[in-house]
């Protein structure tokens, strides 16, 4: 895993959190960081895979990252489209430790059809897709904080910060569209 600062840590923590329990509630800023992060993550994978030695490939993925979240702001469907498939995907992916390409294109895949499906129940899936998203934020970040080994750790957190998540957001998210 990457070494990031006690602090960096502590807000990628308090991010996740938030984005948890209050996610759907704050739907759009919540899909620009989680865009601002998926454009930012597949510009990353791609630049080290086609040119790993280059120079200004984290100022190149920050603007790729930018550009998504403010397209994202708005377009709302194909924003909840792209959440849904990366936070599934990633999940997928980061979860079972994937590295070959035909497991990775399956959990993409699986991430697209939980995309396509996602549009058409906007409101639950928004619950969960931020609710996931800050669980998995959580988990990955809660394991480098306190020095845990990965597996199975990260999925413990990650269903138990989620289920507290959904649930908190279903109970609290019943009056607003």
């Amino acid at each position: 895993m990457e070494y990031l600062s006690q602090y960096e840590t502590l807000i990628a923590l308090a991010i996740g959190v938030f984005l948890c329990l209050f996610g759907y509630r704050i739907k759009r800023a919540a899909f620009v960081i989680i865009l601002f992060l998926l454009g930012y993550w597949l510009t990353g994978q791609a630049l080290h895979a086609v040119a790993p030695d280059f120079e200004y490939s984290q100022l190149v993925s920050i603007g790729v990252g930018v550009v998504c979240s403010a397209l994202g702001f708005r377009i709302e469907k194909l924003c909840i489209f792209a959440v849904a498939a990366y936070a599934v995907s990633t999940t997928i992916i980061e979860t079972f430790q994937f590295t070959e390409i035909l497991p990775i294109a399956l959990a993409i895949g699986a991430g697209v059809i939980v995309g396509c499906i996602a549009v058409s129940f906007i409101k639950p899936f928004g619950i969960i897709t931020t609710a996931v998203s800050g669980a998995k934020l959580i988990a990955k970040y809660g394991i480098l904080q306190f020095s845990l080994e990965h597996n199975p750790y990260f999925i413990v957190i990650l269903c138990v910060a989620g289920a507290i998540g959904i649930l908190f957001q279903f109970k609290n998210c019943r009056h607003i569209e």
